[in-house]
């Protein structure tokens, strides 16, 4: 089979008006006729073509956009059930907090035998509540807790010897005598313990704050 491109087309064409006397104005014409033809026809193709390519590309990336729309969701759904049982978690623990600082303060004002219990009790409560939530707990806060716990548990055994230093001082004991000194310098430790402890729990209600403020 003869393949003729467009030039040999219009060659062949030409050649045929010619020969039968054709005028060349005629030649042009139709010359012209088959080039807005055959040029129209490749610029179909060329847009049937790119369009195809867009229209697979607008389809190809709706879907990627679908994908990463639900993703987002999820992702936007789960921090915000994280971000509500974190808030509530912050509200009780320092609900925990002030009432353990409250029954520390008590002691301070009352040192007697009879509340250490509840005040070790209280510290207990803390911890637990402490330890069961830190997987919601962010860890800078999560250190700062536990140091205030243990500066709860010192200022607890700070109160229990100058507790049992008191009674031994009362009883008059000879054989292990209690001086003035020695009281003076358990008070000043217990009262070091209670600054520090009230100063990290001011930080930790200023820290708090920021966190469920986002």
């Amino acid at each position: 089979m003869i393949d003729l491109n467009f030039k040999d087309f219009l060659e062949m064409i030409s050649a045929v008006l010619i020969s039968i006397g054709g005028a060349s104005v005629l030649i042009v014409g139709v010359s012209k006729l088959f080039g807005d033809f055959f040029s129209k026809r490749l610029l179909d193709n060329y847009n049937n073509k790119h369009s195809s390519e867009l229209e697979s590309l607008k389809s190809k990336y709706q879907t990627q956009l679908e994908t990463t729309k639900n993703e987002l969701d999820r992702a936007k759904s789960q921090f915000l059930r994280y971000s509500e049982k974190q808030f509530e978690l912050y509200n009780d623990l320092w609900k925990v907090l002030l009432h353990t600082k409250h029954q520390a303060d008590l002691l301070w004002d009352n040192a007697s035998p009879e509340s250490i219990p509840s005040f070790s009790e209280q510290i207990r409560l803390t911890k637990d509540a402490i330890d069961e939530n830190m997987i919601l707990i962010e860890e800078d806060h999560y250190n700062k807790l536990t140091e205030l716990v243990s500066k709860f548990d010192h200022f607890e055994f700070g109160k229990i010897k100058l507790i049992d230093l008191r009674m031994k001082s009362r009883a008059q004991i000879e054989n292990e005598p209690i001086s003035e000194e020695q009281v003076k310098h358990v008070i000043g430790t217990n009262r070091n313990t209670k600054n520090d402890y009230d100063s990290l729990v001011l930080d930790i209600g200023k820290s708090f704050r920021n966190q469920i403020k986002g």
